[in-house]
């Protein structure tokens, strides 16, 4: 609901602030800094004023409301020139069909086409499967499949161990109530034994 979202709003203004003043934050936190490991930036960052500068100005600073007011800039100066230079007319034209006026949808290359030579590519990492149709075939079926092999090395025998776990734990659950309270019995009788000892 509307509450929800106002928690994440609150989390996106944190983050916006902590990236636009990091040392005014660096600042509050050194003292929780100082009790864990004994040393800190704050020293640091607070003689660079608004500049991010952990080691010194001179090596590496960094001023993010700089910085973000030259991408704001860099998007007006864009969207100015977008408006000032675009007429906003476009053409329309039929597509270029190779010099011959009368082809069709029927003769056009399909996804199979396009898909095959990143299929020859990547053909070491897959299980290809192919059923190709012969030129004599009156019925001509085509079909490939490419599958994992991660998924047939590692995931099936870990299903298949997982269904095995399951059937034998499923023998001990029949549905009497005389057999739970046995295995109830028994466990309690175990544990006395163990802690007796």
């Amino acid at each position: 609901g509307r509450w929800e979202r106002a928690g994440m709003v609150w989390l996106a203004l944190g983050c916006i602030a902590l990236g636009l003043l990091p040392t005014q934050f660096i600042q509050l936190i050194d003292p929780v800094t100082h009790q864990l490991v004994h040393a800190g930036l704050g020293a640091k960052v607070a003689a660079s004023g608004w500049l991010l500068a952990p080691t010194g100005v001179e090596r590496a600073s960094y001023g993010p409301v700089i910085f973000l007011l030259g991408i704001a800039a860099s998007f007006a100066l864009a969207w100015l020139l977008v408006r000032r230079l675009y007429h906003g007319r476009s053409r329309s034209a039929p597509p270029w069909a190779c010099g011959f006026p009368w082809q069709s949808a029927r003769m056009q290359d399909t996804a199979e086409g396009f898909g095959q030579p990143i299929r020859q590519i990547f053909e070491p990492f897959f299980r290809m499967r192919r059923e190709l149709p012969t030129p004599f075939d009156e019925h001509p079926h085509y079909r490939v499949t490419a599958d994992d092999h991660l998924w047939h090395w590692l995931y099936l025998p870990i299903a298949a161990a997982t269904a095995r776990l399951a059937r034998l734990v499923g023998l001990l659950q029949q549905g009497r109530i005389s057999v739970y309270l046995m295995y109830s019995f028994v466990t309690l009788i175990v544990m006395l034994l163990m802690v007796t000892r």
